[in-house]
């Protein structure tokens, strides 16, 4: 199989803006959202939420967190977010690989469709991009894609959802009834085993990632590599985001390195935690999509 690491696709591609390593950009037509599973505790778009609305960039933002013991919380409050906002990739001439909604979930019980179908509209008036639609709430595709036939066939419109443990893999079912051009695995952050073996069939790329910030949970090596090597057996594009956090990082784990010295030794200090297993990036991508570091990677 060949890979976007391996490979690079020969159609021009914007350079990744994005501190996510698996896309260019980010673009949130929609913004909020509440607490779906234990994945969402620890959630960065609700701290960055919070930190919009206190610096009062966006009025789309007020609302949509509160305090809770120090921390921001979703409240449950949705909503469309700026005309500037929704419309961000009609100015975007350079084909970019968007991360739709990184602030929000798209198929979030609550937003109206009134706004789906808006965001939908830019999706289909703009092919030269590709858009990576993630959520927790695949179900919820399911019936609005059910409803909306004119959007089920895109081909530049992938659907995610986020698997973050055992319990949550009901989703990659619901996922599997979802019409997209290609249906993809977050998990992320992955904070408990999700193996040994995981069904992968009808999915088109699988991504893992340990959890970051100061109250990160612990990533094990075991519960990647049990990842990793269905997606091998099964030949499915697979791609290690980071670890989180240098103390999760296997050269710290396994191999007694000081962080300091595992971040001179990881492939991608880049990252967070650094993202090296077993030796190697593991950073397939499916179509062959170039996303090119923001810097250039050790090796």
């Amino acid at each position: 199989m060949t890979t976007g690491q391996d490979k690079l696709a020969t159609k021009p591609y914007a350079r990744r803006k994005s501190d996510i390593e698996w896309t260019n950009a980010t673009w949130n037509p929609l913004v909020g959202c509440s607490l779906a599973s234990p994945g969402c505790t620890n959630c960065y778009a609700m701290r960055q939420a919070h930190r919009i609305e206190a610096m009062g960039m966006s009025p789309a933002y007020k609302g949509l967190t509160k305090l809770v013991n120090g921390k921001p919380v979703w409240t449950g409050k949705v909503g469309r977010a700026t005309n500037a906002a929704m419309r961000k990739p009609l100015g975007v001439r350079a084909g970019t690989v968007f991360f739709v909604n990184s602030m929000s979930d798209f198929f979030h019980p609550d937003m109206a469709d009134a706004w789906r179908d808006e965001a939908y509209e830019i999706m289909k008036a703009t092919p030269h991009h590709t858009y990576q639609v993630l959520t927790k709430r695949p179900e919820i595709a399911v019936e609005y894609l059910g409803r909306r036939d004119r959007f089920a066939d895109l081909r530049n419109v992938w659907i995610g959802a986020s698997v973050e443990r055992a319990q949550e893999t009901w989703r990659i079912d619901a996922l599997r009834l979802v019409p997209a051009a290609l249906r993809f695995l977050s998990v992320e952050p992955l904070i408990a085993r999700i193996g040994p073996v995981i069904d992968v069939s009808g999915i088109g790329w699988v991504i893992t990632g340990g959890e970051s910030g100061g109250d990160a949970r612990p990533v094990d090596l075991e519960w990647v590599r049990e990842v990793r090597d269905v997606c091998v057996a099964e030949g499915v594009p697979f791609f290690h985001k980071q670890w989180g956090s240098w103390r999760f990082n296997p050269l710290v784990v396994r191999d007694g390195l000081t962080p300091r010295e595992a971040a001179r030794r990881d492939l991608d200090p880049e990252a967070k935690g650094g993202a090296s297993l077993d030796g190697r990036l593991w950073r397939q991508m499916p179509n062959d999509l170039p996303l090119a570091p923001r810097r250039a990677a050790k090796g």
